[in-house]
Protein backbone atom coordinates (compact mmCIF):
# COMPACT_ATOMS: atom_id res chain seq x y z
CA UNK A 1 0.00 0.00 0.00
CA UNK A 2 1.39 3.44 -0.91
CA UNK A 3 2.57 5.62 1.96
CA UNK A 4 0.30 8.49 2.90
CA UNK A 5 1.02 11.57 4.93
CA UNK A 6 -1.36 13.78 6.88
CA UNK A 7 -1.51 17.48 6.10
CA UNK A 8 -3.28 20.41 7.73
CA UNK A 9 -4.35 23.87 6.61
CA UNK A 10 -4.93 26.61 9.18
CA UNK A 11 -8.21 28.27 8.26
CA UNK A 12 -8.66 32.04 8.25
CA UNK A 13 -11.27 34.66 7.41
CA UNK A 14 -10.04 35.16 3.84
CA UNK A 15 -12.96 35.88 1.53
CA UNK A 16 -12.66 35.56 -2.22
CA UNK A 17 -14.79 36.12 -5.27
CA UNK A 18 -15.11 32.99 -7.36
CA UNK A 19 -15.71 32.99 -11.09
CA UNK A 20 -17.17 29.48 -11.06
CA UNK A 21 -20.53 28.44 -9.61
CA UNK A 22 -20.34 25.74 -6.97
CA UNK A 23 -22.92 23.08 -6.30
CA UNK A 24 -23.28 21.12 -3.07
CA UNK A 25 -23.11 17.36 -3.49
CA UNK A 26 -26.21 15.18 -3.30
CA UNK A 27 -26.83 11.45 -3.55
CA UNK A 28 -28.20 12.04 -7.06
CA UNK A 29 -24.70 13.10 -8.15
CA UNK A 30 -23.02 9.88 -6.96
CA UNK A 31 -22.83 8.23 -10.43
CA UNK A 32 -21.36 11.41 -11.97
CA UNK A 33 -18.92 11.80 -9.06
CA UNK A 34 -17.85 8.16 -9.47
CA UNK A 35 -17.21 8.66 -13.19
CA UNK A 36 -15.19 11.81 -12.49
CA UNK A 37 -13.12 10.08 -9.79
CA UNK A 38 -12.31 7.14 -12.06
CA UNK A 39 -11.32 9.51 -14.88
CA UNK A 40 -9.19 11.67 -12.57
CA UNK A 41 -7.38 8.77 -10.87
CA UNK A 42 -6.87 6.57 -13.95
CA UNK A 43 -3.17 5.86 -14.49
CA UNK A 44 -2.10 7.62 -11.29
CA UNK A 45 -0.58 6.23 -8.11
CA UNK A 46 -4.06 6.46 -6.56
CA UNK A 47 -5.66 4.26 -9.24
CA UNK A 48 -6.76 1.13 -7.38
CA UNK A 49 -8.37 -0.47 -10.43
CA UNK A 50 -11.90 -0.05 -9.09
CA UNK A 51 -14.87 -0.45 -11.40
CA UNK A 52 -17.64 2.13 -11.74
CA UNK A 53 -19.93 -0.08 -9.63
CA UNK A 54 -17.29 -0.38 -6.86
CA UNK A 55 -16.71 3.37 -6.85
CA UNK A 56 -20.45 4.08 -6.66
CA UNK A 57 -20.75 1.62 -3.76
CA UNK A 58 -17.81 3.30 -1.97
CA UNK A 59 -19.38 6.73 -2.44
CA UNK A 60 -22.70 5.51 -1.02
CA UNK A 61 -20.76 4.41 2.08
CA UNK A 62 -19.11 7.84 2.31
CA UNK A 63 -22.51 9.52 2.07
CA UNK A 64 -23.77 7.16 4.81
CA UNK A 65 -20.96 8.32 7.11
CA UNK A 66 -18.43 5.47 7.14
CA UNK A 67 -15.60 8.05 7.24
CA UNK A 68 -17.54 10.28 9.61
CA UNK A 69 -20.46 12.51 8.75
CA UNK A 70 -20.25 14.00 5.27
CA UNK A 71 -19.84 17.77 5.51
CA UNK A 72 -22.37 18.42 2.76
CA UNK A 73 -22.23 22.21 2.75
CA UNK A 74 -18.45 22.10 2.20
CA UNK A 75 -18.49 19.15 -0.23
CA UNK A 76 -18.75 20.80 -3.61
CA UNK A 77 -18.60 20.18 -7.35
CA UNK A 78 -18.13 22.30 -10.43
CA UNK A 79 -20.12 21.40 -13.54
CA UNK A 80 -19.24 22.61 -17.03
CA UNK A 81 -21.86 22.32 -19.77
CA UNK A 82 -23.65 19.58 -17.85
CA UNK A 83 -20.43 17.62 -17.21
CA UNK A 84 -19.21 17.15 -13.65
CA UNK A 85 -15.70 18.55 -14.07
CA UNK A 86 -14.27 18.63 -10.55
CA UNK A 87 -15.22 18.12 -6.94
CA UNK A 88 -14.25 17.61 -3.33
CA UNK A 89 -15.81 15.57 -0.55
CA UNK A 90 -15.19 16.41 3.10
CA UNK A 91 -16.06 14.32 6.13
CA UNK A 92 -15.87 14.95 9.84
CA UNK A 93 -13.27 12.21 10.32
CA UNK A 94 -12.58 11.55 14.01
CA UNK A 95 -13.81 15.02 14.89
CA UNK A 96 -11.73 16.84 12.28
CA UNK A 97 -12.91 18.24 8.94
CA UNK A 98 -11.02 16.10 6.44
CA UNK A 99 -10.75 16.38 2.69
CA UNK A 100 -11.47 12.77 1.73
CA UNK A 101 -11.68 13.13 -2.07
CA UNK A 102 -10.29 15.70 -4.49
CA UNK A 103 -10.89 14.95 -8.16
CA UNK A 104 -10.81 16.73 -11.50
CA UNK A 105 -11.50 14.99 -14.79
CA UNK A 106 -8.46 14.95 -17.05
CA UNK A 107 -10.13 17.26 -19.61
CA UNK A 108 -10.46 19.95 -16.90
CA UNK A 109 -7.16 19.56 -15.06
CA UNK A 110 -4.80 22.52 -14.64
CA UNK A 111 -7.66 25.03 -14.81
CA UNK A 112 -7.59 25.79 -11.07
CA UNK A 113 -10.82 24.04 -10.16
CA UNK A 114 -9.40 22.09 -7.21
CA UNK A 115 -7.87 25.30 -5.86
CA UNK A 116 -11.23 27.09 -6.13
CA UNK A 117 -13.12 24.22 -4.50
CA UNK A 118 -10.71 23.86 -1.59
CA UNK A 119 -10.66 27.63 -1.08
CA UNK A 120 -14.46 27.82 -0.97
CA UNK A 121 -14.69 24.81 1.37
CA UNK A 122 -12.11 26.42 3.67
CA UNK A 123 -14.22 29.59 3.85
CA UNK A 124 -17.36 27.59 4.64
CA UNK A 125 -15.57 25.61 7.37
CA UNK A 126 -14.10 28.76 8.93
CA UNK A 127 -17.53 30.39 9.02
CA UNK A 128 -18.85 27.28 10.82
CA UNK A 129 -16.17 27.66 13.52
CA UNK A 130 -13.52 25.20 12.35
CA UNK A 131 -9.86 26.21 12.64
CA UNK A 132 -8.12 23.61 10.47
CA UNK A 133 -8.75 21.40 7.45
CA UNK A 134 -6.99 18.04 7.19
CA UNK A 135 -6.22 15.58 4.41
CA UNK A 136 -4.23 12.44 3.73
CA UNK A 137 -2.23 12.26 0.50
CA UNK A 138 -0.14 9.58 -1.15
CA UNK A 139 3.52 10.62 -0.93
CA UNK A 140 4.17 9.53 -4.54
CA UNK A 141 1.38 11.81 -5.81
CA UNK A 142 3.74 14.73 -6.44
CA UNK A 143 1.15 16.84 -8.30
CA UNK A 144 -1.30 16.64 -5.41
CA UNK A 145 1.45 17.41 -2.91
CA UNK A 146 2.46 20.50 -4.91
CA UNK A 147 -1.15 21.66 -5.04
CA UNK A 148 -1.75 21.21 -1.32
CA UNK A 149 1.54 22.84 -0.36
CA UNK A 150 0.78 25.80 -2.65
CA UNK A 151 -2.51 26.25 -0.77
CA UNK A 152 -0.70 26.33 2.58
CA UNK A 153 -1.13 22.75 3.76
CA UNK A 154 1.75 21.45 5.88
CA UNK A 155 2.60 17.93 6.96
CA UNK A 156 1.51 17.06 10.49
CA UNK A 157 2.23 13.95 12.57
CA UNK A 158 0.02 10.90 12.30
CA UNK A 159 0.20 10.36 16.07
CA UNK A 160 -2.34 12.91 17.28
CA UNK A 161 -4.77 12.18 20.06
CA UNK A 162 -7.62 11.68 17.58
CA UNK A 163 -5.63 9.01 15.79
CA UNK A 164 -4.41 7.23 18.91
CA UNK A 165 -7.98 6.52 19.99
CA UNK A 166 -9.07 4.45 17.05
CA UNK A 167 -12.58 2.95 17.11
Amino acid sequence: MPKRIRMSLRLSSNRHTYGEPFQEVTEALIPSIAEAILDAYEGTVDDEGDTLAQTIEELHLVFQGTLGPLLRDASLVIQKNGDLASGILLCDYRGEPTLTYTFTKKAYQRLGYATLLIGKAAEILYEKGYHSLYLYVTVENKEALRLYESLGFVEVPLTTVSEIYVD
